[in-house]
């Protein structure tokens, strides 16, 4: 690693002096604090990285401030990474004290410090990473914290695995809402099944007087937490609009009443990850990607490219501040032990078919209607695009305006 002398002197070469002051090693990174000149500013050091990290002969150097001091940090590489264990992070002091609704136990921050969330409140989280950056080690952790934490009868999953490698251990779980899905085509009859439960559960809520499920949990009784988790949302959404609409759907609406997402994908460009969807997840974890454009688009800034893979990640909480952490790390052979108490099939608490459970809650209409014709009538108005819709109420008001005059010359 570099000397506190050399890292002075190649400062100086780009006409920046300084001393450092102090050092601290995290798991995946040697955090130096180098105390620059009175009057240096953030920009100067931040244009000068590149050649720093070449002159120092490590692959990248990143600075940050360091919170009420006039030092920064320079996170340097650390040359012999260290693997952060989940079960040493799932029961670290502040992983159990952390009291939540959902809690997830994220990683460690580049000091070593644990780093907690609670779902609940995000209320969805969007995940986006490159192959071999960590993505789905990261979404196995999240499931088994949620799981260490909470019993089958507080929370319950839907786990939709297009690529059908990373989540058929969790099959036949007493936490398990469903088998988990690997076709596309059941997977978005899985969400539609969802948005059913969403307003069954509204039902529930009205009918009771409470707001939320929190509130419904104080007053009335449990009504299980649902979490779904789809492992690449790329390839759901290449097989039409349908999955995206329900995503959406679920992403404005289902908060209150206890469903909750995760989204991840390899690939977070603009035509997979629209601005429409983004506005619906506040909280965005990206770990390394391919590209600074794809940086930009799960983050709305670059710094992702840089990352160093092995859950090396950037988290942007709800409030807009970005953290760098590591991700755990959690074995095959971990996940089944920490499974084999709760193996067993799960008490369904959804209908098989949506149209069964559209025919049970859908209100009578009088006379020679279809059933369902207002929502088909919504869903189709729902679908058009902007410019589609403007025609429709141009043409409409064209007609009306017609009658209108006609009727007043007579």
């Amino acid at each position: 690693m570099p000397e506190r002398a050399d890292i002075e002197r190649v400062w100086g070469h780009y006409g920046i002096n300084g001393r450092v002051v102090g050092e601290r090693r995290g798991p995946l990174l040697q955090l130096t604090e180098f105390e620059p000149a009175a009057g240096t500013k953030i920009k100067k050091l931040a244009s000068a990285l590149d050649d720093i990290a070449r002159e120092l002969k490590v692959s990248s150097v990143n600075v940050e401030p360091v919170p009420g001091s006039n030092s920064v940090w320079l996170e340097i590489p650390a040359e012999t990474p260290e693997t952060v264990d989940f079960a040493s992070l799932a029961d670290s002091r502040a992983c159990k004290e952390f009291k939540a609704a959902l809690p997830l136990c994220l990683g460690v921050d580049v000091r070593g410090e644990p780093v907690t969330a609670d779902l609940a409140k995000m209320p969805h989280l969007l995940v986006a990473g490159t192959t071999g950056s960590g993505k789905s080690v990261g979404l196995n952790t999240f499931i088994l914290s949620l799981i260490k934490a909470k019993k089958p009868e507080e929370v319950r999953f839907v786990l939709i695995d297009p690529k059908r490698v990373e989540f058929g251990i969790y099959d036949n779980q007493q936490y398990m809402l469903a088998p988990v899905v690997t076709d596309n085509r059941q997977a978005v009859e899985m969400l539609a099944r969802l948005a059913d439960e969403m307003e069954r559960r509204y039902l529930r809520l009205r009918e009771s007087m409470t707001r939320n499920i929190a509130e419904y949990h104080s007053r009335v009784g449990l009504m299980p937490y649902i979490v779904c988790i789809i492992d690449e949302f790329a390839d759901l959404a290449a097989t039409g609009p349908e999955a995206e609409k329900y995503v959406r759907l679920l992403a404005q609406k289902a908060r209150a009443c206890g469903i909750h997402l995760i989204v991840a994908t390899q690939r977070p460009s603009v035509d997979v990850v629209a601005g429409v969807l983004k506005a619906d997840f506040p909280c965005r974890l990206a770990y390394k990607t391919a590209s600074a454009a794809d940086s930009r688009t799960i983050l709305d800034t670059g710094g992702a490219e840089k990352l160093l893979g092995r859950g090396d990640a950037l988290y942007l909480d709800g409030r807009g501040r970005l953290l760098r952490l590591h991700g755990a790390y959690v074995a095959d052979n971990d996940i089944r032990t920490l499974l084999e108490p709760w193996r067993g099939k799960a008490v369904p608490l959804l209908p098989e078919k949506p149209a069964e459970r559209e025919k049970q809650t859908e209100i009578p209409v009088a006379g020679k209607q279809e059933p369902g014709i207002f929502r088909r009538l919504l869903g189709w108005w729902s679908s058009l695009k902007v410019r589609e819709r403007k025609s429709i109420i141009s043409g409409l008001s064209r007609l009306f305006n017609g009658i209108v005059g006609r009727r007043s010359r007579k």
